[in-house]
């Protein structure tokens, strides 16, 4: 509740008027509920729904996609960032020219701030074009920019699966990348992204964060992240376009080859990567340790 105020008032503030929130709310205990019920007991643009049960924050957002429905276009929102004003804008007015049968999904910077919203940096700028040889090994925008279309949400809530997912932001990149949707990436910032103490996930920004990601990676972190998409990838397999199932099956050769050159060369004619030169590099090691 500390932050949710503020983020309220953004969203109220938002050039983009034609909007309704729908509150999900995992199990607060802090005065978030009685604070919310006021707010829609006066406003019907605003409603809330309560969880029987703790979600987590990406069950929180996946499994609460089907109480949301007929709309243009859907955003997610986390409760204490700061949107700027032209965000819903901006990101409709990309999926405005995206055919309406067509999957797609935007991301976006962040501007970086502490908990006074002091400037604090920027997210990492990717370069790279978003695809699912990219989306396999990485999760490049934040679910708090992520503005996505119908069929996207129709996509990704028919092929949920039943399996624990690691964030809710990168498997929609996996799923609409995966299933021939279209996935832009703003270099642009949309949002003031809050950081602080109690924080589930962070901004990862930085060359000290880079190390500690490859450090992770050694540790089998993303073995462990790959080893749960792997299995929910493998439950709508059949809905990858042709090129992208190619490419996950080799994915899982280069992992779980029986020996370390039969993973390496698989992993080479893959055309996997990262947004990093420098992890991407490291790829081939992990593969080569059964780290990947």
């Amino acid at each position: 509740m500390r932050y949710l105020r503020e983020q309220i008032a953004s969203i109220e503030a938002q050039t983009l008027t034609d909007w309704h929130v729908t509150f999900f709310d995992d199990g607060s205990t802090d005065g978030t509920v009685e604070m919310l019920e006021a707010l829609v007991a006066k406003d019907a643009r605003f409603r809330l729904i309560r969880n029987p049960v703790n979600l987590g924050f990406c069950g929180n957002f996946l499994n609460n996609l089907s109480n949301l429905k007929n709309a243009d276009a859907y955003a997610f929102c986390d409760q204490d960032d700061i949107w700027y004003p032209e965000k819903l804008e901006r990101a409709f007015d990309w999926l405005s020219r995206i055919d309406p049968g067509t999957p797609a999904v935007y991301f976006a910077r962040t501007e970086i701030v502490d908990e006074q919203l002091n400037h604090a940096g920027m997210s990492p700028e990717f370069k790279l074009e978003p695809s699912f040889r990219n989306a396999l090994v990485q999760s490049i925008g934040g679910g708090n920019t992520m503005m996505f279309n119908q069929a996207a949400r129709d996509l990704v809530v028919n092929t949920l699966p039943k399996t624990r997912l690691i964030s809710h932001d990168w498997w929609f990149y996996i799923v609409v990348a995966g299933c021939g949707g279209v996935v832009r990436y703003d270099a642009e910032p949309v949002l003031k992204y809050r950081q602080h103490a109690t924080n589930l996930v962070g901004a990862n920004n930085g060359i000290s964060m880079q190390v500690a990601r490859l450090w992770m990676a050694f540790r089998g972190q993303w073995r462990a992240w790959n080893t749960a998409h792997e299995e929910a990838i493998k439950t709508f397999e059949d809905r990858l376009t042709p090129e992208n199932r190619a490419a996950f099956q080799a994915f899982q050769r280069a992992r779980n080859g029986d020996w370390p050159f039969e993973r390496l060369s698989v992993l080479k004619r893959t055309g996997i990567k990262r947004q990093s030169t420098l992890q991407t590099k490291f790829l081939p090691i992990l593969a080569l340790l059964n780290r990947l």
